[in-house]
């Protein structure tokens, strides 16, 4: 599918969708000097945006994707590799800690809706007679 397709399809801005291109986020095929899009490519983009809304950047992102494309558990790691992997390490402990923390302040915001709710019915229950 055309990049005017492909924006319908995923909610983004051809602006948007060939900033992800330019960061190296995604890869359409080109076919004719256009750019062809793909289920794949939606896969992609599903996997940004849910990333984004857990709090991720597009550098972190793009850091996350270019370490999962190019694992090879044989390679023997340079120092700089094992300093890099270590630095991903610490980034990605802390993004989860932080979603361990969302998660928390869910189940509180959770627990005082459902609190509020079952008094309204009390209320409502109460005043019904």
């Amino acid at each position: 599918m055309k990049i005017s397709e492909f924006a319908v399809c995923t909610g983004l801005s051809k602006d948007t969708i060939r900033y992800y291109e330019k960061m190296d986020l995604l890869h359409p095929e080109i076919k004719n000097k256009q750019r062809q899009y793909n289920k794949k490519d939606i896969d992609i983009v599903e996997t940004i945006l849910k990333l984004k809304q857990s709090g991720f950047s597009l550098q972190e992102i793009k850091i996350l994707f270019e370490w999962s494309g190019n694992t090879d558990k044989n390679k023997k790691l340079t120092k700089k590799e094992i300093q890099n992997l270590l630095e991903i390490k610490v980034l990605f402990q802390e993004k989860y800690e932080q979603m361990l923390q969302k998660e928390h302040q869910i189940k509180q915001i959770k627990q005082v809706l459902l609190n509020t709710d079952n008094k309204i019915n009390q209320l409502l229950e109460k005043n019904k007679r």
